[in-house]
């Protein structure tokens, strides 16, 4: 990994509008990974209900199950 006061300097030597163009591309990277997260936990919890056989049950059917449990405690 590249020293990071060799990057400070890099990024002091550039324009203004290439700075912006930096932190644009920093906070890509950083959106990416989170993407990434969420995929793997989709993909995860699929693959959960689809093991234990609730695949099949919509948005509306959880909201009711969730909604029953609460009812009981």
């Amino acid at each position: 990994m590249r020293d990071k006061q060799e990057i400070v300097e890099k990024i002091q030597s550039l324009p203004p509008e290439s700075v912006d163009e930096v932190i644009d591309f920093i906070e890509f990277i950083g959106q990416r990974e989170k993407r990434r997260i969420w995929i793997e936990f989709d993909e995860w919890a699929l693959n959960l209900a689809k093991e234990k056989g609730f695949s099949q049950l919509t948005e509306e059917d959880i909201a009711e199950i969730v909604k029953q449990h609460r009812q009981k405690v």
